[in-house]
């Protein structure tokens, strides 16, 4: 390797830049720059190529254009061409500051916006829990009763069945363990122009432990497991649905009268009740 060759690679190795970087600049393949550092001028396309090749070499670095060019002139003993330039453009690399894709400004933005959504949704679960927390009146979190609460008034008890009176279901809400001192008859009706002669009763008493769901006139007054030996009665003016997950497990009577079995052990059983007694 000569002095010319081994100036420009001693050059480019003291400012830390690689071939590669030059040829991205410059546009020259990294061949011909090899060649130009091993003197390999052979390899070059020739002329007045060559010298534009050692003008954008010696420019990316920040050396003299003329002097490497004179340099070459002399490593490859040729004569000096009247044209002194070689339309060859060095494209500096930008600046990754101020590169706009680089901007963190999107970044930004999606975390506010994500903050906002956030925002929102937590807004309407408070909401909803503040409508549960009024709808749920002052029933305490647990009580076996709280979702066989009446929803309106109760009618006077009836003398065919054995009712409980206005005052003791304030009492069944109150206290947890209710239900299991002292099961009792849950009435629920919506139809407030219902008279007490047009309503009727079910009453499911538990044989052994048994999930029971009951709904009088669309609102549902019990939902929980039964446990062995434990009553729990309805009144509805239009309609009661029973649905039990042990239907050989409970017995269930209409009116004071018993209908018999229902089902088989652990059988999932869904029955309806009107005025007129059992539909399904």
């Amino acid at each position: 390797m000569g002095s010319f060759g081994e100036r420009l690679r001693r050059e480019r190795e003291m400012r830390g830049i690689t071939l590669n970087e030059i040829g991205e600049s410059t546009k020259i393949s990294r061949r011909h720059l090899e060649s130009l550092e091993k003197e390999d001028f052979e390899s070059l396309p020739g002329g007045i190529f060559n010298k534009g090749f050692v003008r954008a070499y010696a420019r990316y670095l920040g050396i003299d254009e003329e002097q490497a060019v004179a340099d070459y002139s002399v490593a490859a003993d040729e004569q000096e061409e009247p044209v002194d330039k070689f339309p060859l453009e060095i494209h500096p690399e930008p600046n990754p500051k101020l590169n706009p894709k680089r901007s963190a400004l999107p970044l930004i933005l999606a975390l506010l916006a994500l903050v906002a959504v956030l925002a929102v949704f937590w807004a309407r679960n408070k909401g909803r829990s503040l409508e549960t927390t009024d709808t749920s009146g002052s029933a305490p979190a647990g009580t076996p009763h709280a979702a066989a609460a009446p929803a309106t008034p109760s009618p006077s008890p009836q003398p065919e069945t054995p009712s409980p009176s206005p005052q003791i279901a304030p009492a069944a809400q109150s206290s947890p363990s209710f239900a299991s001192r002292n099961p009792a008859e849950v009435t629920a009706s919506t139809n407030k122009s219902a008279s007490p002669e047009h309503t009727f009763s079910v009453m499911v008493t538990a044989k052994e432990d048994a999930w029971v769901l009951l709904k009088a006139d669309g609102k549902t007054v019990l939902s929980r497991k039964l446990n062995a030996g434990e009553q729990q009665s309805v009144r509805a003016g239009t309609r009661v649905v029973l649905v039990t997950g042990n239907a050989g497990g409970v017995d269930v009577s209409f009116n004071g009268k018993a209908l018999g079995a229902v089902g088989n052990e652990s059988q999932v059983r869904t029955l309806t009740f009107t005025s007129t007694g059992l539909v399904q």
